[in-house]
């Protein structure tokens, strides 16, 4: 069953609240919904390119090239996401607004900011109030609440008096206002929510306090209230008890990270441990193997808690094409799944530096460049950036102009702008 993490953009109410949009604030918005929502080892190209963007420029102009190098939609704007089902949110002089894929242009002068991901409903936000529009800027759900998030499959969370809560596209209120939550939702065939308990101190425990239960834990060090987290599904049946500091990974392939006292864990859908919590850190399962952090130091182990590859790294990432990045000394190398050093670590720390279509991204000399898996230097390492292969092309940057090449190095004719996006949907954003 597929699960799907739906942690979202935060909006900034304060910038919204003025009359002029900050767009560096929009970027950054936008970006956190990709990252978050569509984010993966192999996905992270708009993260980098979008990243690198902030600190250098804020007069840039988005527009969308073909893959001939056509410009279909005008560089009139100060900025466009990616199309997400069918639109991309654009600002263009300060007013929010949405673009369709055929050039189409919408735009909502009478809101602040306005918000579109996977759903034909929208953010709307006005006078620090969020509510609901259709793509023609109807209101569907009014604009009563404090805070609010993208509708995601059917519902979006929602707050109201200092509290979230989640509703349908009615705008009908899904739980009592007795439970507590979280204003991220995970959502598989059914939903389940993140809800949160408030523990306050009481003869040197914490009483975690929830609307249908109660738990009891001892004080944390700071002795500072604080709130515990867990999972309940759309019918209202605790999933995970609200016991840990932290949920994450939000049973991704089965399994969640779970944090209390500094120290990470996994558990299963059942809520078991699996992984003792007494890690530093632990990523998500990606091929058997989690990525683990003990006493500093960085190694894999699998399910039953077997180390695979020991803790000695600095830092390490997932096996790709079979050899993993590793950084020993501030340098990076790669290895194989029997820890035997393939490439010694001698470059750059990049952690985009995956092996994709038989390269990997390296750095030397503040120089970037590419290399296969006998670390011969395939495409040379003269790019002041460049991004990983996917799809046989990636985005190279050299004198200020970004362009894309095929995995021999070769540049694709005719597409060459300040900042270019990966082609999605027939589509490169890009911006100049």
């Amino acid at each position: 069953m597929k699960k799907t993490l739906f942690l979202i953009l935060i909006i900034s109410t304060n910038v919204f609240g003025q009359k002029k949009v900050g767009n560096d604030i929009f970027k950054m918005e936008f970006l956190r919904i990709m990252v978050n929502l569509e984010g993966s080892s192999n996905d992270y190209y708009s993260d980098i390119v979008e990243r690198s963007m902030f600190s250098k420029k804020d007069s840039l102009n988005y527009g969308f090239i073909n893959s001939k190098g056509k410009e279909v939609i005008n560089s009139k704007y100060t900025y466009a996401s990616d199309f997400f089902n069918g639109k991309s949110n654009i600002i263009k002089d300060s007013i929010p607004g949405i673009i369709l894929e055929n050039g189409n242009e919408k735009i909502f002068p009478e809101y602040s900011a306005t918000y579109w991901y996977k759903d034909n409903l929208g953010i709307a936000i006005k006078d620090k109030k969020y509510g609901f529009i259709d793509e023609n800027g109807k209101i569907i759900i009014a604009l009563n609440y404090e805070d609010a998030f993208p509708f995601y499959e059917g519902y979006a969370s929602v707050k109201t008096n200092d509290k979230w809560n989640y509703v349908d596209k009615n705008g009908k209120k899904i739980f009592p206002d007795s439970l507590t939550f979280s204003y991220r939702p995970i959502i598989d065939n059914n939903a389940i929510f993140m809800i949160e308990s408030k523990a306050v101190e009481k003869n040197k425990s914490m009483i975690t306090e929830n609307g249908s239960r109660t738990f009891v834990e001892f004080l944390n060090k700071t002795g500072h209230i604080q709130l515990k987290e867990g999972l309940i599904n759309i019918n209202g049946n605790v999933i995970i008890n609200p016991i840990y500091d932290e949920i994450s990974g939000y049973f991704q392939n089965g399994f969640m990270r779970v944090r209390n006292n500094g120290k990470t864990g996994v558990i299963d859908e059942q809520g078991k441990i699996i992984i003792p919590i007494e890690y530093d850190d632990i990523s998500d399962l990606k091929d058997g193997l989690f990525l683990a952090k003990k006493s500093n130091k960085w190694g894999m182990i699998d399910i039953k808690e077997q180390v695979v590859i020991p803790f000695e790294y600095n830092k390490i990432r997932y096996f790709n094409e079979g050899l993993a990045l590793v950084i020993l000394d501030g340098k990076a190398g790669y290895i194989n799944k029997e820890n035997e050093i393939i490439i010694e670590p001698q470059y750059k720390f990049n952690f985009l530096g995956d092996f994709n279509n038989g390269l990997a991204c390296v750095r030397k000399n503040n120089k970037y460049g590419y290399i296969n898996n006998k670390n011969e230097i395939i495409i040379p390492i003269i790019y002041d950036s460049a991004l990983p292969f996917k799809e046989k092309k990636a985005i190279v940057k050299k004198d200020g102009m970004s362009f894309i090449i095929n995995n021999k190095g070769k540049e694709i004719k005719n597409i060459s702008k300040p900042y270019l996006w990966l082609e999605r949907n027939k589509l490169i954003r890009f911006a100049e």
